[in-house]
């Protein structure tokens, strides 16, 4: 079967950015007002979507997600969704809010999770280190709709190597925003770096600015800017420990008045993470879509990613560009408990994130779509939600949650009109 999903006129942001020129706010509520008549009670009846001329198999559908997207300048957060996503069932203090399982150390659960930006080009994809420890892996496609990067979560358990590392992208923001997080990345576009160290609120790790030398909180193999940069948990704890003394000692530095003098204690540590994770079942839910062991997503460039259900690890083995997909610390090709497919619309930017004038990719990660859950070999159809201060909520039929099956789950980020194949 084949899923196409829609886009629609709700997906919103919040605005993190704390003044604007005039101009931007009239334009913002030029917006609104447009919106508004766009989506009230009174405009007509949308025509018939028109039938697309089909592509050949495996390649994406090309088109924009939505008619109005197009090249803009650096992105302004519209206002945010006034809906709440539903708030899961807290988990016991000993269970991982993002792979369901019980962990003996409780203490990283009350640590902000980190999230560390992958490089998956081919030659990237090929070096790739301490994926199978991450608790949560997100795929969305960078750069001109050309290709697609990775972002780690990790929380419940420390990587000692993680990589290869590489830059930052405008998504990241919004996924470290909604888990509260700490980013970990190798620099930017000028306008997103400007955005990760003055703007967000957040912690943000960049590696060519905080450890230019890639010996103290990362570390550097070989000379292949691809390839070299490597990462690991303890480095980003130690650089948010560090941050965090170095403001309690000089509390007027920008950074520390901007990010982190509002995450420390009175005692001058860093507070308690305290976020929803999402809701786990070891027993499937019983109201699925139908069975699902092969899952094809069409990714731009060559890299088409398939997720082949096992049924005797009970587990989705990944596939990218044709070629089994590895982890080189174990050596084994990776699997996952989840496969979730998240349709968010996406907006190209006039961000040039590289020397060939590449613009930068813009994703709705706020407010609500449609996903597809994947797991014990079989398909939940519904609709997440989630907002700046929460992740995603996965909704089925009636508003239940979908619970996920405790262990490590994959989020790949598409687009409404991507054709999703699963059987």
């Amino acid at each position: 079967m084949t899923d196409s999903s829609h886009p629609n006129c709700s997906t919103l942001k919040p605005t993190f950015f704390k003044a604007r020129l005039p101009l931007f706010a009239l334009l913002i509520l030029l917006a609104s007002v447009l919106l508004l008549a766009g989506c009230g009670p009174e405009a007509p009846a949308a025509t018939a979507t028109p039938t697309k001329t089909a592509l050949p198999a495996g390649e994406p559908i090309l088109e924009a997600p939505n008619t109005l997207a197009q090249a803009t300048d650096t992105p302004v957060p519209p206002t945010p969704t006034p809906e709440v996503p539903p708030t899961a069932t807290p988990l016991p203090e000993n269970i991982a809010p993002f792979t369901g399982k019980v962990v003996a150390d409780t203490a990283p659960l009350r640590m902000r999770p980190i999230l560390m930006c992958i490089n998956n080009d081919p030659v990237g994809r090929s070096a790739h280190y301490g994926l199978n420890k991450a608790d949560l892996v997100y795929e969305y496609i960078v750069d001109g709709f050309t290709i697609t990067r990775m972002t780690a979560l990790y929380q419940s358990q420390r990587a000692e190597r993680i990589g290869p590392v590489r830059s930052a992208r405008m998504p990241n923001i919004w996924m470290t925003q909604m888990y509260d997080g700490v980013l970990a990345c190798s620099g930017g576009s000028d306008e997103i770096r400007y955005l990760l160290k003055n703007e967000v609120g957040f912690p943000y790790l960049d590696v060519d600015i905080d450890d230019p030398s890639n010996t103290v909180y990362f570390s550097s193999i070989g000379s292949d800017y691809r390839t070299r940069l490597q990462g690991r948990t303890d480095g980003v704890r130690q650089w948010l420990d560090d941050t965090a003394r170095r403001c309690v000692a000089q509390p007027d530095l920008p950074f520390c008045q901007k990010v982190i003098n509002n995450l420390l204690t009175p005692e001058g540590t860093i507070k308690p993470w305290n976020r929803p994770g999402f809701s786990y079942s070891e027993t499937p839910a019983t109201f699925d879509a139908g069975p699902a062991n092969s899952i094809q997503i069409p990714y731009p460039g060559g890299n088409n990613v398939e997720w082949r259900y096992d049924a005797q690890s009970n587990q989705y083995v990944r596939f990218q560009g044709g070629q089994a997909h590895i982890d080189n610390e174990t050596g084994a090709q990776i699997t996952t408990d989840n496969v979730i497919i998240l349709f968010a619309n996406h907006t190209l930017t006039n961000i040039v994130e590289d020397s060939l004038g590449t613009k930068g990719v813009d994703i709705d990660l706020y407010g609500f779509g449609d996903f597809r859950i994947f797991r014990d070999g079989r398909v939940y159809e519904g609709t997440w939600r989630a907002n700046d201060e929460s992740p995603p909520r996965w909704l089925g039929p009636g508003e239940q949650i979908v619970p996920l099956k405790p262990g490590q789950s994959w989020i790949q980020v598409v687009r409404p009109t991507d054709t999703i194949t699963y059987q």
